[in-house]
C-alpha cells in the first residue's frame, strides 16, 4: 500500500466534530460551507476526508492509531472554506499565489505524496497546500493594496485585513455539525473547546489526541487506520 509522512495531517488542523452533517437554517441542503455566493458541499467534505484518511492509512496503522474521521472533517472544511475566501479575493484584486516560496511548497508536497493514488494526492495537496495558498494571497493582496511600498510584512498584515473585511462583508456560514468557524483569520473551533492553528509550524503534533480505542470500534467507512 503506498504511504505519506505521517506529518502530514491537515495543516495543523485538529478538531472534533460530528461524524454525520445535518442541515442548518441558512444553508442549502447539502451545502457544509457557504462563503459568500459560493458552496461548498457535503459530499465534496466527505470526499476530502475519506480520500485525505486513506493517504494517512498506512502511517496510521503502523503507529496502531485508529481515528474517528471526524477528527478531521471539522478541520478540513475550514481549510477549504479559508481557500475559497482566498480564491474571490484573489479574484478582486486580480493576483495570484506565484511567489517562489509557494511554488517549491507544493513541490515539496506533490513530491511527499508521490508515491500516492492520484485521488489521495489531489486530496493531500488540496488541504495541506491552504494555507500556504492563504499566506500568498494575503500577501499579493497587501502588495496591491500598498502599490508595493512597504515590507512583507506590512503586506500580509494589509492583505489579512482585506481578507477580514471581505469575510466580514460577504460571510462565511458553516454547518453547526461542524463545529468550525473563521477567527482572526484563522480556522477555529466554533465552541473554543480545542485550540489550533493552520500552519507548516503546527504540524509537529495535534494539540489533543482522538481517543484510538473509541475510534476502533466505528465502522471502517468512519475511521482512519485499523
Amino acid at each position: 500500500m503506498s504511504s505519506i509522512p505521517g506529518h502530514l495531517r491537515v495543516g495543523g488542523v485538529a478538531v472534533v466534530a460530528m461524524l454525520l452533517l445535518t442541515g442548518c437554517a441558512g444553508l442549502r441542503p447539502g451545502t457544509a460551507v457557504q462563503v459568500g455566493d459560493e458552496q461548498i458541499t457535503a459530499d465534496e467534505i466527505d470526499d476530502v476526508t475519506t480520500q485525505f484518511c486513506a493517504a494517512l492509512e498506512e502511517p496510521l496503522n503502523q503507529q496502531a492509531q485508529t481515528i474517528p474521521h471526524g477528527y478531521f472533517r471539522g478541520g478540513i472544511a475550514g481549510v477549504l472554506a479559508l481557500r475559497e475566501v482566498a480564491e474571490q479575493v484573489a479574484a478582486d484584486y486580480g493576483v495570484e499565489a506565484d511567489t517562489d516560496e509557494y511554488r517549491q511548497q507544493l513541490a515539496d508536497l506533490r513530491s511527499q505524496a508521490g508515491s500516492l493514488p492520484q485521488s489521495q494526492q489531489e486530496a493531500v495537496i488540496a488541504v495541506e497546500s491552504g494555507p500556504f495558498y492563504v499566506e500568498a494571497i494575503r500577501a499579493a493582496v497587501g502588495e496591491e493594496l500598498l502599490d508595493g511600498e512597504g515590507e512583507e510584512s506590512e503586506f500580509e498584515t494589509a492583505g489579512e485585513e482585506e481578507m477580514q473585511r471581505w469575510i466580514d462583508d460577504n460571510g462565511v456560514e458553516f454547518d453547526p455539525a461542524l463545529n468550525t468557524t473563521i477567527r482572526d483569520g484563522q480556522v477555529a473551533p466554533a465552541d473554543g473547546s480545542l485550540s489550533f492553528a493552520v500552519s507548516e509550524g503546527a504540524k509537529a503534533g495535534l494539540e489533543e489526541q482522538p481517543n484510538s480505542a473509541l475510534a476502533a470500534t466505528l465502522p471502517d467507512s468512519q475511521r482512519c487506520g485499523r
